[in-house]
């Protein structure tokens, strides 16, 4: 399928998909659509209509890609396929067998989950809790611990004068609200002592229950740089002029390159302007505009080394032809790259020369 075709196919199904999922909520406000209550109900057919049909597609090419039975069941088990079937074939078992409209509420809602395929969140959240999940196990240990020790001291110090910790199950939801700093209100000490212990577990809960967001919260952040780095690795790799580098030099480039996407028709430099970055062109061609005149450059090429290295404005303006993916290098870190890459750097020199040339049209900044 071509992108622009998988696009558009990737549009209408996520509009379909969020479409029906409000629909679906909002159906369980009484009386909401009135006299709209049909038009209504025949837009969410075309949209499950619509699930359907690509959950049938997805399993038609799942089993022409491998022998059908087992690409078949292999699509049908996994995660994405479940999500898939979720978000239809209830739906459609409920209309047809009469089940209770809860059925349709319930995996209505649920099939929100298909958009999981177009967007990286629950892997990444399935990565992090898997990466941390020796430190959430041990921080959820000390939370019961402290819940349980907790409850069980509230219920010796005021069993027998507030109903609300007559048990230690019963103090135990006290606890929990407490140590989770929600304060509800409905169970609270009543005796003096009953409050410091209270006040006690109340800071204690400020630190406590914060372990596993900040625990989530770093992992996260772990494993969207982790995501970042390898992404940038293949870019970095796939550009001719860093292939002769081994893995670990392009480990070391990729920590330093930033990746930037261009809409056709973006200005990414001008004449004139300070020069405090180099551009790599992995996809797309950008047209260089300069005094000698203009020229297109294609992915493998580079651009706006010579006011990194001759500590001078820009001299030409470079506009995306295409739609672009470029990495970029900063000034600084421009030199802290080629001051330990001397080959690398004696090529941008040459190429510099020759665009500063009088005889090679290809000046630029």
């Amino acid at each position: 399928m071509a992108p622009r075709r998988a696009r558009f196919y990737r549009m209408i199904l996520t509009s379909a998909i969020l479409l029906f999922t409000a629909r679906t909520a909002l159906d369980t406000l009484p009386a909401v659509w009135g006299d709209a209550d049909g038009s209504v109900r025949i837009l969410a057919r075309l949209c499950l209509m619509l699930l359907a049909g690509d959950y049938a597609l997805r399993g038609m090419v799942a089993a022409a890609a491998e022998r059908p039975w087992s690409g078949l069941a292999a699509y049908a088990f996994s995660p994405y396929g479940v999500f898939d079937c979720i978000a239809v074939i209830p739906v459609l078992a409920g209309a047809l067998f009469g089940w209770p409209s809860d059925v349709e509420t319930a995996f209505g809602i649920l099939g929100f989950l298909k958009l999981a395929r177009y967007s990286p969140a629950l892997e990444t959240l399935g990565a992090v809790l898997l990466a941390e999940v020796r430190p959430l196990a041990s921080s959820l240990f000390i939370m019961a611990l402290l819940v349980l020790f907790t409850s069980a001291l509230l219920y010796f110090v005021e069993r027998d004068i507030n109903p609300g910790m007559a048990s230690i199950p019963q103090a135990m939801w006290w606890s929990v609200v407490t140590l989770a700093t929600l304060g509800y209100g409905d169970v609270v000490p009543i005796s003096p002592l009953g409050k410091v212990l209270g006040a006690g577990v109340g800071i204690l809960g400020l630190g406590m229950f914060a372990l596993p967001a900040s625990i989530l919260a770093s992992g996260f952040t772990e494993e969207m740089r982790r995501q970042n780095f390898v992404s940038t690795w293949h870019l970095v790799a796939k550009v001719p002029f860093f292939a002769r580098l081994q893995a670990t030099e392009i480990a070391q480039v990729a920590a330093l390159l930033k990746v930037q996407r261009v809409m056709r028709g973006e200005t990414l430099m001008r004449s004139g302007d300070d020069g405090d970055s180099m551009y790599f062109l992995v996809s797309g061609q950008v047209e260089v505009t300069g005094r000698a005149g203009a020229f297109v450059l294609k992915a493998g090429d580079f651009f706006g080394e010579i006011a990194l290295l001759e500590s001078r404005p820009r001299m030409a303006t470079v506009r995306a032809v295409t739609r672009c993916q470029l990495l970029v290098l900063d000034a600084r870190d421009f030199h802290q790259f080629t001051a330990h890459s001397p080959e690398i750097l004696a090529t941008i020199r040459e190429t510099a020369q020759s665009r500063l040339s009088a005889a090679d049209p290809g000046e630029n900044g």
